[in-house]
C-alpha cells in the first residue's frame, strides 16, 4: 500500500502478519511515519526504512524518501542496498565464534600465537576476548578521542605494513582495563579468521553465512548492475561502491566496514541469532554459540566513548548491549549501528527484531534513532 506525505511517497513491503497479530498496536507503529516526515522536513534525514518482525513474523517494512542524495533522485525501497559500516563487525564476531565452535580457536587465545606481530612485550597478552570486546588497548578508531588530528593507519603496504602500522606506539591501556571502540581491532580478527581458515575473510563469510542464511542482496562489492539500487549520501558513498586498489597490493580484510546489505536479508541474521543460531533449517551457530556470542561479558569496565565517559560499558562479544534501565529496548538487547546511518537490534525478551536505515549526511541524528526505538517499542500491547 502507498499513500503520500508531503513530498515523500511511503512504500511498504511484503509483510507476514499484521502488528495486532503478534501483539503490537499499529496505531502506535504508525507513528513511525510522521516521526520520520518531521525530521525530513528538518533536513535532519535523507529518507527513512525500517523493519519490524515479532515471533519471527514481519509486521512492518516501509521505506521513504531519496536513494541517491548526490543527485537527489530515486526512491528509497523496501530492497534497497546499504553499506552496513560497522554491522560488518557483527559477521565478523560471528565468524570468529564459528571458528570456535569447531575447535579452531579458543576465546581468551593470545593474538600473538597467530599474528607474530603481536609476539612482543607490549602486545603479547591481548587475546582474541580483548580485540572483541574493544579492550586490546590497541588503536580506538580515528576521532575517538575527539582529538583534532587523528592519527593515520590506513596506506601502509602489504599485510605486515598495517598491522605494523595499527601496533606503532603505546597501548591507550593495559588490555582489559578499559573498553576503547577499535576498527583496525576488527581488522585484525578478519587477517585472524583468514588464517585459521585458510580462506580470505570475505569468502569466510559468504560460505558460512551469507549463503547458507540466503542472504541475496549481500555482498562485499556490489556487482555493478545493482549499483542504480544502492542507498548513497554523499559522493564517497558513490565512489566506494567502484574503487580499485593497484594491483599486487595487499588491503586489511574487509572486516570492519566493509559489507552491503539490505533490510531483508539484515533481519534474516537477526532471526537467526534470535532463534538460537537457525533459520529455516539452516544452522549457522550452535545454540551454546549463541549464547556466547550474546551474553554480557563486560563488567564495571569504564569507556570515554567519544566524550560519552561511561563508567560500566556493558558490551558482548562485537555486539553492543543494553543494559541501561532508561531504554525502551528489553534489558539484554543486543544491537549494532552502522555510520551513515543504520541499525539491528535483537530483543530476545520480546522475541522482536528491528531493523532501520536512516541516512543522513550527520554523523548522529539521536531522534533517528532513540526516537524511532521508543515508538516502535511502546507499541508492545
Amino acid at each position: 500500500m502507498n499513500e503520500v506525505i508531503t513530498n515523500w511517497r511511503i512504500i511498504e513491503g511484503p509483510l507476514d502478519a499484521a502488528p495486532e497479530d503478534v501483539g503490537m498496536d499499529s496505531t502506535q507503529l504508525n507513528k513511525l511515519d510522521k516521526h520520520f516526515e518531521n525530521l525530513f522536513i528538518q533536513e535532519q534525514i535523507q529518507g527513512a526504512g525500517y523493519l519490524v518482525s515479532r515471533h519471527g513474523k514481519i509486521v512492518a517494512a516501509r521505506t521513504m524518501g531519496t536513494l541517491n542524495g548526490v543527485k537527489n533522485e530515486g526512491e528509497l525501497q523496501p530492497d534497497s542496498i546499504r553499506k552496513l559500516s560497522s554491522i560488518t563487525k557483527m559477521f565478523t564476531a560471528i565468524s570468529i565464534v564459528k571458528l570456535i565452535e569447531d575447535g579452531k580457536l579458543f576465546i581468551d587465545q593470545p593474538v600473538a600465537t597467530i599474528i607474530k606481530e603481536f609476539d612482543n612485550p607490549t602486545h603479547q597478552t591481548i587475546s582474541i576476548f580483548h580485540v572483541l570486546t574493544h579492550t586490546s588497548g590497541i588503536m580506538p578508531v580515528s576521532g575517538y578521542y575527539n582529538e583534532p588530528y587523528p592519527r593515520e593507519w590506513w596506506g601502509a603496504r602489504g599485510t605486515d605494513g598495517w598491522i605494523r602500522k595499527i601496533l606503532q606506539g603505546t597501548l591507550i591501556c593495559q588490555p582489559g582495563e578499559a573498553y576503547n571502540y577499535s576498527t583496525v581491532g576488527f581488522a585484525i580478527l578478519g587477517e585472524i579468521i583468514s588464517r585459521i581458515s585458510g580462506m580470505s575473510y570475505e569468502d569466510f563469510v559468504t560460505e558460512h553465512i551469507i549463503n547458507p542464511l540466503h542472504l541475496e542482496r549481500t555482498f562485499f562489492n556490489v556487482p555493478e548492475y545493482l549499483h542504480s539500487e544502492v542507498l548513497t549520501v554523499d559522493q564517497y558513498d558513490i565512489d566506494s561502491l567502484s574503487r580499485t586498489y593497484p594491483e599486487g597490493e595487499e588491503r586489511p580484510p574487509k572486516s570492519d566496514s566493509g559489507l552491503y546489505s539490505t533490510m531483508y536479508d539484515l533481519w534474516k541474521v537477526g532471526q537467526m541469532l534470535l532463534n538460537g543460531g537457525v533459520l529455516e533449517g539452516q544452522r549457522v551457530l550452535g545454540r551454546k554459540s549463541v549464547e556466547l556470542l550474546t551474553k554480557r561479558h563486560l563488567f564495571n569496565v569504564p569507556a570515554y566513548h567519544w566524550g560519552g565517559k561511561i563508567k560500566d560499558k556493558g558490551h558482548a562479544l562485537g555486539i553492543d548491549l543494553s543494559i541501561d534501565h532508561l531504554s525502551f529496548e528489553s534489558i539484554g538487547t543486543y544491537q549494532m549501528e552502522g555510520a551513515g546511518r543504520s541499525g539491528i537490534f535483537v530483543d530476545p525478551v520480546e522475541d522482536m527484531v528491528v531493523i532501520m536505515f536512516v541516512p543522513s549526511i550527520y554523523s548522529w541524528v539521536p531522534l533517528s534513532i532513540l526516537g524511532t526505538k521508543q515508538i516502535i517499542w511502546s507499541s508492545l500491547k
